[in-house]
């Protein structure tokens, strides 16, 4: 009997980490590798766990070590996002439409790369390129996974195939655009009954740059202001990852859907690295007009910052 192969997503899993997941496993399925199985490296988000629930889709089994794993990567090619001990790990395919990486399987493998708004595009387009149409379920994993990721198609990572592939399931899904609106709330409301911790993690990521690694989560708000009164808890909980981890530097990117702008809370060292490449810092926190992607719009600004080595030590 052929060994079971899981699709997996990234450390911390958001909708289209885990959406993406269930919806290539079942397409595998579909197309005959009945050994294909969706997996989970983390705990599901309120905004995730509320989609499972709508389309009535169990929730992927969670895998803690990738050791000994046959797998699929969804939504991520990094170390630092991967399952603990990917390095042990039989990587197959990687599905992704990030930044490449540093994962580097030994033998020639499938991967698909592509600058989307979310990975759930490229896997609905593998759908119709076999001529399988997807069922209300799956459909509404990938539905759900892109609006997720562009933030209801008005994050800047938004191309014209995330359009074109939402319009296609949409119908398919049999949900409208009031259903993003309630992802959305669901996301946004739930930021004042989450902890600290919660909220600096749930969206997190971890970066290795040439001047050192880097954490950053992201938080989606209505209002710039609705985490403010928590400020200094916060940046406790930002100063003990840091510290626990290792890092250089954690970074929060707090997203006011709103008035599309973020506001990033910067902790750690060697400040003076960060303000030459993305700008000047006050009291710890800098205002990006315009900017609602960590991924096309923060990262490329870090890579370019923690790129100046050689630029002298300050604080």
């Amino acid at each position: 009997m052929a060994s079971t192969v899981y699709v997996v997503g990234h450390r911390n899993p958001d909708t289209d980490s885990v959406c993406s997941a269930i919806a290539y496993a079942e397409l595998k399925q579909r197309l005959g590798h009945a050994g294909v199985r969706p997996a989970r490296a983390g705990e599901l988000n309120t905004e995730t766990a509320f989609v499972l629930r709508h389309f009535g889709v169990p929730v992927p089994e969670l895998i803690e070590d990738a050791t000994g794993c046959d797998l699929i990567l969804v939504d991520h090619n990094e170390r630092a996002q991967a399952l603990p001990h990917i390095e042990r790990a039989n990587i197959l395919e990687i599905w992704e439409h990030h930044r490449l990486g540093d994962l580097r399987p030994p033998a020639p493998i499938v991967f698909h790369c592509e600058p989307v708004g979310a990975t759930a595009t490229l896997i609905g387009e593998q759908y119709f390129l076999h001529s399988i149409e997807p069922s209300r379920a799956m459909a509404g994993m990938l539905l759900a996974a892109i609006w997720s990721d562009t933030v209801n198609l008005r994050s800047p990572t938004t191309s014209d195939k995330d359009r074109r592939m939402a319009a296609r399931m949409e119908p398919l899904a049999g949900v409208d655009a009031s259903f993003s609106e309630e992802m959305l709330r669901l996301r946004t409301d739930s930021v004042e009954k989450r902890s600290a911790a919660e909220l600096i993690q749930e969206d997190y990521k971890e970066f290795e740059f040439e001047a050192g690694r880097v954490g950053v989560g992201q938080v989606e708000v209505m209002d710039s202001d609705a985490l403010a009164p928590r400020r200094q808890e916060i940046l406790e909980q930002m100063h003990t990852l840091r510290e626990s981890s290792g890092l250089m530097q954690v970074i929060l990117m707090i997203t006011d859907v709103q008035a599309g702008a973020s506001d990033l809370w910067v902790v750690g060292d060697r400040l003076d690295l960060f303000e030459r490449g993305v700008g000047p810092l006050h009291d710890g926190v800098i205002r990006l007009p315009g900017c609602m992607s960590r991924k096309k719009q923060v990262v490329p600004l870090l890579e370019q910052a923690f790129a100046m080595v050689d630029a002298p030590a300050g604080r």
